[in-house]
């Protein structure tokens, strides 16, 4: 089982544990975007940071490190989204 599988299986059980604003679930969903982007859905990866981001601003701050973490995440995932949609375009026109 791939590790964005396992995180996958592991987030509802940590939201109905934990709590949807808890650290352990929040770093749970921060692995589970990660693992999604490195397993090829990198568009899948830039929509779980999106969500994540303004969850972690408003319980950590904004200025916290884990915070910082996932903006930075995001602009990497946002990026990485924007070049593919680019990349199928060109095949396209080819």
């Amino acid at each position: 089982m791939a590790a964005r599988d396992l995180f996958a299986e592991l987030l509802p059980i940590f939201q109905r544990v934990l709590g949807p604003d808890h650290p352990v679930t929040l770093i749970a969903r921060q692995h589970l975007a990660r693992w999604t982007g490195r397993a090829g859905d990198v568009v899948a990866a830039r929509d779980l940071f999106a969500e994540l981001l303004p969850i972690r601003e408003r319980v950590l701050g904004p200025d916290h490190p884990a915070t910082l973490t996932a903006r930075r995440d995001l602009a990497y995932w946002n990026r990485r989204a924007r070049f593919r949609r680019r990349t199928r375009r060109a095949r396209r026109t080819h």
